[in-house]
Protein backbone atom coordinates (compact mmCIF):
# COMPACT_ATOMS: atom_id res chain seq x y z
CA UNK A 1 0.00 0.00 0.00
CA UNK A 2 1.21 3.74 -0.83
CA UNK A 3 0.80 6.60 1.48
CA UNK A 4 0.96 10.34 0.89
CA UNK A 5 2.87 12.55 3.53
CA UNK A 6 0.48 16.04 3.99
CA UNK A 7 1.90 18.98 5.58
CA UNK A 8 0.22 22.24 6.30
CA UNK A 9 2.10 25.31 7.04
CA UNK A 10 0.21 28.95 7.80
CA UNK A 11 1.99 31.99 8.47
CA UNK A 12 0.87 35.83 9.09
CA UNK A 13 2.93 38.71 8.01
CA UNK A 14 3.98 40.87 10.70
CA UNK A 15 6.05 43.84 10.19
CA UNK A 16 6.69 46.97 7.72
CA UNK A 17 9.72 47.05 5.64
CA UNK A 18 13.41 46.03 7.02
CA UNK A 19 11.37 44.87 9.94
CA UNK A 20 8.66 42.60 7.96
CA UNK A 21 8.85 38.87 8.74
CA UNK A 22 6.34 35.89 8.79
CA UNK A 23 4.83 34.49 11.60
CA UNK A 24 4.40 30.88 12.55
CA UNK A 25 0.25 30.72 12.85
CA UNK A 26 -0.15 26.72 12.48
CA UNK A 27 1.19 23.57 11.14
CA UNK A 28 0.05 20.15 10.64
CA UNK A 29 1.12 17.15 9.20
CA UNK A 30 -0.22 13.44 8.46
CA UNK A 31 0.62 10.46 6.37
CA UNK A 32 -2.48 8.69 5.39
CA UNK A 33 -3.30 6.38 2.37
CA UNK A 34 -5.00 7.30 -0.91
CA UNK A 35 -8.57 7.88 -0.18
CA UNK A 36 -8.00 10.37 2.75
CA UNK A 37 -5.56 12.75 0.92
CA UNK A 38 -8.68 15.29 -0.01
CA UNK A 39 -10.65 15.17 3.60
CA UNK A 40 -7.31 15.27 5.56
CA UNK A 41 -6.61 18.37 3.68
CA UNK A 42 -9.45 20.23 3.83
CA UNK A 43 -9.26 19.76 7.73
CA UNK A 44 -5.64 20.85 7.74
CA UNK A 45 -6.97 24.06 5.93
CA UNK A 46 -10.09 24.46 8.58
CA UNK A 47 -7.24 24.21 11.48
CA UNK A 48 -5.42 27.07 9.65
CA UNK A 49 -8.05 29.28 9.29
CA UNK A 50 -9.70 28.80 12.90
CA UNK A 51 -6.05 29.28 15.35
CA UNK A 52 -6.13 31.48 18.10
CA UNK A 53 -2.93 33.13 16.49
CA UNK A 54 -5.29 34.70 14.03
CA UNK A 55 -5.78 34.37 10.32
CA UNK A 56 -3.23 33.63 8.17
CA UNK A 57 -2.00 35.28 5.35
CA UNK A 58 -0.33 32.40 3.61
CA UNK A 59 -1.38 28.32 3.69
CA UNK A 60 1.16 26.11 2.04
CA UNK A 61 -0.26 22.41 1.46
CA UNK A 62 2.70 20.12 0.62
CA UNK A 63 1.27 16.25 -0.59
CA UNK A 64 4.43 13.44 -1.18
CA UNK A 65 3.71 9.97 -2.11
CA UNK A 66 5.65 7.90 0.63
CA UNK A 67 5.48 4.17 -0.30
CA UNK A 68 5.31 1.75 2.57
CA UNK A 69 8.64 -0.03 2.18
CA UNK A 70 10.18 3.16 3.39
CA UNK A 71 7.93 3.62 6.53
CA UNK A 72 9.55 2.42 9.89
CA UNK A 73 7.22 1.60 12.81
CA UNK A 74 7.54 2.50 16.02
CA UNK A 75 5.66 1.69 19.51
CA UNK A 76 5.18 4.66 21.53
CA UNK A 77 6.64 5.66 24.45
CA UNK A 78 4.98 4.53 28.07
CA UNK A 79 3.41 7.76 29.26
CA UNK A 80 2.88 9.06 32.88
CA UNK A 81 1.03 12.00 33.53
CA UNK A 82 2.34 14.53 36.61
CA UNK A 83 -0.36 16.94 37.68
CA UNK A 84 0.74 19.83 39.27
CA UNK A 85 -0.91 23.57 40.85
CA UNK A 86 1.10 25.74 39.39
CA UNK A 87 3.28 26.29 35.96
CA UNK A 88 6.17 26.90 37.99
CA UNK A 89 5.81 23.58 39.54
CA UNK A 90 5.41 21.91 36.35
CA UNK A 91 8.97 23.13 35.46
CA UNK A 92 10.56 22.03 38.20
CA UNK A 93 9.82 18.85 37.95
CA UNK A 94 10.41 18.73 34.11
CA UNK A 95 13.93 20.33 35.02
CA UNK A 96 14.40 17.71 38.05
CA UNK A 97 13.59 14.47 35.44
CA UNK A 98 16.02 16.25 32.79
CA UNK A 99 19.15 17.14 34.57
CA UNK A 100 19.64 13.87 35.94
CA UNK A 101 19.81 12.37 32.67
CA UNK A 102 22.40 15.10 31.52
CA UNK A 103 24.58 14.39 34.41
CA UNK A 104 24.89 11.32 34.05
CA UNK A 105 25.99 11.96 30.57
CA UNK A 106 28.77 14.26 30.69
CA UNK A 107 31.65 13.98 28.94
CA UNK A 108 33.34 14.91 32.65
CA UNK A 109 31.60 13.24 34.39
CA UNK A 110 28.09 14.34 36.82
CA UNK A 111 30.21 17.46 38.41
CA UNK A 112 28.38 20.38 36.96
CA UNK A 113 25.78 19.78 39.83
CA UNK A 114 21.90 19.91 39.38
CA UNK A 115 21.53 23.83 40.50
CA UNK A 116 24.16 24.90 37.18
CA UNK A 117 22.45 22.20 35.00
CA UNK A 118 18.59 23.52 35.54
CA UNK A 119 19.98 26.85 34.88
CA UNK A 120 21.29 25.91 31.68
CA UNK A 121 18.44 24.35 30.77
CA UNK A 122 16.20 27.80 31.40
CA UNK A 123 18.95 29.69 29.40
CA UNK A 124 18.24 27.38 26.94
CA UNK A 125 14.33 27.21 27.19
CA UNK A 126 14.43 30.87 26.88
CA UNK A 127 16.54 31.11 23.48
CA UNK A 128 13.94 28.91 21.99
CA UNK A 129 11.06 30.85 22.23
CA UNK A 130 11.85 33.11 18.53
CA UNK A 131 12.83 29.53 16.58
CA UNK A 132 10.37 27.67 14.30
CA UNK A 133 11.62 24.45 15.14
CA UNK A 134 13.86 22.85 18.06
CA UNK A 135 17.23 23.53 19.28
CA UNK A 136 19.71 20.76 19.30
CA UNK A 137 21.88 20.93 21.78
CA UNK A 138 25.17 18.54 22.74
CA UNK A 139 25.38 17.07 26.39
CA UNK A 140 29.09 16.04 25.25
CA UNK A 141 30.31 20.04 24.20
CA UNK A 142 27.83 22.26 25.27
CA UNK A 143 27.19 23.14 21.77
CA UNK A 144 24.32 24.02 19.22
CA UNK A 145 23.97 22.00 16.33
CA UNK A 146 21.73 22.99 14.46
CA UNK A 147 22.81 24.34 11.03
CA UNK A 148 20.30 27.42 11.38
CA UNK A 149 19.73 28.03 14.70
CA UNK A 150 16.99 30.77 13.92
CA UNK A 151 15.20 28.10 12.11
CA UNK A 152 16.20 25.51 13.83
CA UNK A 153 15.74 21.22 13.41
CA UNK A 154 12.00 20.12 12.67
CA UNK A 155 10.85 16.44 13.47
CA UNK A 156 9.02 15.52 10.23
CA UNK A 157 7.42 12.53 8.01
CA UNK A 158 4.94 11.14 11.09
CA UNK A 159 2.30 9.85 12.18
CA UNK A 160 -0.15 7.83 14.18
CA UNK A 161 -0.67 4.32 12.91
CA UNK A 162 -4.49 3.66 12.55
CA UNK A 163 -5.70 7.17 12.79
CA UNK A 164 -8.67 7.85 11.32
CA UNK A 165 -9.38 11.58 12.57
CA UNK A 166 -9.90 14.08 10.19
CA UNK A 167 -11.89 16.58 11.34
CA UNK A 168 -9.74 20.02 12.14
CA UNK A 169 -9.26 19.66 15.96
CA UNK A 170 -6.08 19.82 16.53
CA UNK A 171 -5.16 16.53 18.95
CA UNK A 172 -2.06 17.77 21.29
CA UNK A 173 -1.87 14.56 22.70
CA UNK A 174 -1.47 12.05 19.95
CA UNK A 175 0.83 14.79 17.80
CA UNK A 176 3.35 15.08 20.97
CA UNK A 177 3.52 11.18 21.54
CA UNK A 178 3.88 10.77 17.91
CA UNK A 179 6.78 13.26 17.62
CA UNK A 180 8.28 12.58 21.49
CA UNK A 181 8.59 8.61 20.25
CA UNK A 182 9.80 9.54 16.79
CA UNK A 183 12.90 11.97 18.31
CA UNK A 184 13.25 9.11 21.10
CA UNK A 185 14.39 6.85 18.44
CA UNK A 186 16.95 9.35 16.62
CA UNK A 187 20.33 8.03 16.69
CA UNK A 188 22.11 9.97 19.40
CA UNK A 189 19.22 11.48 21.14
CA UNK A 190 19.12 12.03 25.02
CA UNK A 191 16.22 13.14 25.72
CA UNK A 192 13.45 16.21 24.75
CA UNK A 193 11.99 18.86 26.63
CA UNK A 194 9.02 20.96 25.16
CA UNK A 195 6.80 23.58 26.08
CA UNK A 196 4.18 24.31 23.52
CA UNK A 197 3.87 27.91 21.86
CA UNK A 198 -0.23 27.65 21.95
CA UNK A 199 -1.07 30.47 24.06
CA UNK A 200 -4.24 28.38 24.76
CA UNK A 201 -2.47 25.11 25.93
CA UNK A 202 -0.62 25.03 28.79
CA UNK A 203 0.46 21.56 29.04
CA UNK A 204 3.89 20.46 28.09
CA UNK A 205 6.14 17.16 28.17
CA UNK A 206 9.83 15.74 28.70
CA UNK A 207 10.88 12.61 26.70
CA UNK A 208 13.26 9.51 26.38
CA UNK A 209 13.67 6.19 26.43
CA UNK A 210 14.21 6.22 29.97
CA UNK A 211 11.84 8.01 31.00
CA UNK A 212 9.12 7.47 28.76
CA UNK A 213 6.83 10.17 28.10
CA UNK A 214 6.02 12.31 30.82
CA UNK A 215 2.95 14.81 30.23
CA UNK A 216 2.83 17.46 33.23
CA UNK A 217 -0.13 19.07 32.66
CA UNK A 218 0.81 22.91 33.46
CA UNK A 219 4.26 24.01 32.41
CA UNK A 220 3.04 28.01 31.50
CA UNK A 221 0.48 30.88 32.08
CA UNK A 222 -2.49 30.71 30.05
CA UNK A 223 -2.24 33.21 27.46
CA UNK A 224 1.42 32.98 27.27
CA UNK A 225 2.59 32.77 23.48
CA UNK A 226 6.26 31.32 24.46
CA UNK A 227 7.13 27.92 24.03
CA UNK A 228 10.32 26.19 22.78
CA UNK A 229 11.25 22.37 22.44
CA UNK A 230 14.90 21.02 23.21
CA UNK A 231 16.71 18.22 21.62
CA UNK A 232 19.31 17.20 23.86
CA UNK A 233 21.62 15.21 22.18
CA UNK A 234 25.03 12.99 23.25
CA UNK A 235 27.84 13.46 19.70
CA UNK A 236 29.70 10.65 21.24
CA UNK A 237 26.74 8.24 20.21
CA UNK A 238 25.99 9.41 16.95
CA UNK A 239 26.90 12.44 14.40
CA UNK A 240 24.68 15.38 14.36
CA UNK A 241 24.24 14.93 10.80
CA UNK A 242 22.90 11.38 11.32
CA UNK A 243 20.73 12.35 13.92
CA UNK A 244 19.00 15.56 11.95
CA UNK A 245 18.88 13.27 9.07
CA UNK A 246 16.89 10.70 10.28
CA UNK A 247 14.62 13.70 12.34
CA UNK A 248 13.57 15.26 8.54
CA UNK A 249 13.63 12.78 6.54
CA UNK A 250 12.46 9.35 8.24
CA UNK A 251 9.02 8.38 7.31
CA UNK A 252 7.49 7.19 10.70
CA UNK A 253 4.42 5.37 12.07
CA UNK A 254 3.67 5.06 15.95
CA UNK A 255 1.16 2.44 17.51
CA UNK A 256 -0.08 4.62 20.09
CA UNK A 257 -0.22 2.10 23.22
CA UNK A 258 -3.42 2.41 25.43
Amino acid sequence: MDYYSLKMRASQHVGEGENSHEQHISGAERIVGRDSVEAVCAAMVRRAMNHSKGDPDFINVKIEKVHESDIQVLKSLPVTRVDVETWQEGLEKAFGLITPLMALRQAQGPCDGAKKLKEKLQDLLRETFPMRGAMLYDIATGNRLEPDHERGVRATYMDALHSSEVDGCKNHFNEAIVLATKVANAPGMVAEFCVSDDPNYVTGYVASKELGYVRIMKMKEMGDENGGRIFLFDSRKASAEECIEYLQKKKVLVEIQK
